[in-house]
């Protein structure tokens, strides 16, 4: 867990803060790690490759429950994305029907 030594929002080391593991495997884990100073959370993925580890870590306002929630949906395919994108180019007012109104 050295990829992440300190909160990127308090600069507080991480050894005062909860880690969770919330999905392990053999190529790698998925961490949620919660600053105990300012309370924010950081996703942590890190795989094993061939030549060495590799990992990511980005700051997040979701929970853990809702991060695997997330995690156990099907993956969003490409022809949906294209289908979506002829939806809105046919009808110029689609993103204005979304849009909150008072």
């Amino acid at each position: 867990m050295k990829l992440v030594q300190k909160c990127p929002v308090c600069n507080t080391d991480y050894h005062e803060g909860r880690v969770d593991i919330l999905v392990e495997g053999d190529f790698g884990f998925l961490a949620y790690l919660t600053c105990g100073i300012c309370s924010s959370n950081i996703l942590v993925k890190v795989m094993t490759m061939s030549h060495g580890l590799i990992g990511n870590a980005i700051l997040t306002d979701l929970s853990a429950a809702e991060v695997m929630q997330f995690a156990a949906t099907e993956d969003l395919e490409s022809n949906s994305v294209l289908e979506f994108h002829q939806l809105i180019s046919k009808d110029s007012s689609f993103i204005e029907k979304f849009r909150y109104k008072n």
